[in-house]
């Protein structure tokens, strides 16, 4: 897909139109900001020049003085009405970022693709995007700030220009050259940091992958005993060189405008200080006009300095805008509110699915996972998918559920592709167990009914837990199911083991009660015996209803109507148990293998 180009003058229409919307009366403090900053700038200048007229201009003293309590009266406002606006316009910025730019991005993150977040180079970017709205002095803030202060330098650059011009115009070629200068210095920083930010973002990202590890519980016990905190060690030292060495390269360039600035300071300076001090010699100045004029040669640098120094800031939030934009921007291809709505019938039955001549591949030109794969699962159809690891199985579930697309062939649901569906419909219609298991920061009720408390039917959450075998577990702590899961949020919060988390997935399930019911290997961390207690239950909680089972212990496949087993991502074999048992083929051969793994009897007596 070919990235959209953002402008400069975009960007900033875009910050300042959403701002605006939020509270129209954030134009009154940039308009403050301009005035204040700017005047407050001028009359600090004219005032030392007053203060010396009032010295050495005889029998004016008293008028002197009144003008210098005038200027002192207006400078001490605008520093007042300054800081005021700064303090008004942050308040109503902050609040604004939050709730417009933040939350836009997070609700964005939670609505797109699955393949728009997932993929590493999507993480990157919605990390850059993260950067740009999530923290002070970053994206908008660089925006908002900085635009109004580059209106008033400006301003300041044009008055001081035309006072200059008046002493001497060799002072102002030697201010326009120093400025020229170091904003070449500057853009070719910045040409560096950016062409460097990806880089700069995967150390980070990194650094901060490594820092979730070593802080996980879940992985002490491993550290520990397996003597890895070196191998953390160096993997924290190896990213601090390589953060160092672009660190060093910013600062290099930093210090190349710094040297630049140095420079030509002491020019301005040496040829300001010749040419005020000759005209004070020869009476063409007076002591104030000597003054005045330092103050606006020094002033007239100030501005320039300042200018280059908020543009530089402007340009550096512009790249960050950019990259939030993008990932704001970012197309789904999936329809939600303008695709197909669900017929009321799928929410009773579950619909036919058919996968015809689907293949996939993660990247473009990449291997294929799935490969022509065909298959049809009639409605309240219980279908097992087996196969060794990395057949394609999770993919074929990912699929299914409308995360990826297929790179070939269609998915049909119910005769319609599955790309017509209004999506977010479709997602009611799936009660999924992934195999990779993460507990949300929340009360076990929560987790259970993925809803707020308020919303949560505690009563058919109990009878989910009971079913799902977890409530004995639940009922003996002090808060029952509204006991908070983890630590993160609540320091008395518990952790669950694997085979309680699965139990609890399978509660969250029962409690959704979807017409089709997707379970990638549910049982994984559960020993035979509860194992077959577990695929009792999903016997009972998707009767009438339609399921796909992944499932490695192939014992368990028995209860489903019909196997499909996968291999290098194809189908190759298709039938009952018995059937594929008759064929002696590679279902026959892995069960039995497995099957001299369980004691004789013990799990299909259980079963019976």
């Amino acid at each position: 897909m070919k990235e959209k180009e953002y402008s400069l003058f975009s960007n900033v229409r875009y910050i300042y139109k959403t701002l605006y919307d939020v509270k129209p009366a954030m134009r009154l403090g940039v308009y403050g900001t301009v005035f204040f900053y700017l005047v407050g700038r001028v009359v600090g200048t004219l005032t030392l020049a007053a203060a010396v007229a009032s010295i050495t201009e005889k029998g004016k003293l008293g008028h002197y003085l009144m003008v210098m309590a005038v200027m002192l009266a207006v400078y001490l406002f605008c520093q007042i009405g300054d800081q005021y606006v700064k303090m008004w316009s942050d308040h109503y910025y902050e609040t604004a970022q939050n709730r417009e730019f933040l939350m836009k991005l997070v609700r964005k993150s939670l609505h797109a693709d699955y393949d728009n977040v997932e993929s590493p180079a999507q993480q990157r970017l919605l990390t850059r995007a993260t950067h740009a709205v999530n923290m002070y002095r970053q994206g908008v803030s660089l925006m908002y700030i900085n635009c109004p202060l580059i209106a008033a330098t400006i301003i300041g650059v044009f008055l001081y220009s035309m006072t200059i011009s008046f002493f001497d115009w060799r002072i102002m070629v030697v201010i326009v050259a120093m400025s020229v200068v170091s904003s070449l210095l500057e853009a070719r920083s910045r040409k560096y940091r950016a062409k460097n930010m990806e880089e700069q973002y995967r150390i980070w990202g990194r650094f901060f992958y490594l820092k979730q590890q070593t802080t996980s519980v879940e992985n002490g016990k491993d550290i520990r005993i397996y003597n890895m905190a070196d191998w953390f060690r160096a993997g924290f030292d190896r990213l601090e060189v390589k953060n160092m060495a672009l660190t060093a390269g910013q600062c290099r360039r930093k210090y190349a405008v710094s040297v630049s600035d140095a420079l030509f300071v002491a020019a301005r300076d040496i040829l300001a200080y010749g040419i005020l001090i000759t005209g004070v010699l020869n009476g063409s100045l007076s002591i104030a006009e000597f003054t005045l004029g330092l103050g606006v040669v020094a002033g007239l640098a100030e501005w320039f300095g300042n200018m280059r120094y908020h543009i530089s800031y402007l340009l550096e939030g512009n790249q960050m805008i950019c990259e939030y934009r993008k990932m704001m921007d970012y197309p789904n291809r999936f329809l939600r509110e303008e695709g197909m709505s669900i017929p009321a019938a799928w929410y009773k039955q579950f619909p036919e699915i058919e996968f015809r001549n689907v293949s996939f591949r993660y990247e473009e030109d990449g291997e294929e996972i799935l490969k022509d794969v065909s298959f049809v699962i009639q409605p309240g159809e219980k279908i097992a998918l087996v196969g060794n690891n990395g057949a394609g199985k999770t993919t074929l579930i990912k699929l299914l559920c409308g995360f990826y697309h297929p790179t070939g062939g269609e998915i049909l649901i119910g005769g319609h592709s599955i790309e017509t569906l209004n999506l977010d419909e479709y997602h009611e219609l799936l009660a999924v167990i992934f195999q990779d298991i993460n507990m949300i920061p929340v009360s076990i009720a929560g987790n259970v009914s993925g809803r707020v408390e308020e919303e949560t039917d505690l009563e058919r959450v109990r009878e989910c837990l009971l079913r799902a075998g977890l409530w004995k577990d639940v009922a003996v702590l002090d808060r029952k199911e509204l006991t908070n899961l983890t630590q993160d949020f609540d320091p008395d919060g518990i952790q669950l083991s694997g085979g309680m988390m699965q139990k609890l997935m399978l509660a969250r399930c029962l409690y959704k009660d979807a017409p089709m019911l997707v379970l990638d290997e549910p049982t994984a961390a559960l020993d035979p015996i509860a194992e077959s207690n577990m695929y009792e239950e999903y016997q009972t909680a998707t009767r009438g209803k339609s399921a796909l089972f992944i499932s490695h212990r192939l014992a368990s496949t028995k209860f489903c109507d019909k196997i499909l087993f996968l291999e290098d991502g194809r189908i190759v074999e298709t039938g009952t148990h018995d059937e594929l048992m008759e064929k002696k083929g590679k279902y026959a051969e892995i069960f039995e293998v497995q099957s001299q793994y369980y004691k004789e009897g013990e799990v299909e007596n259980h079963e019976e």
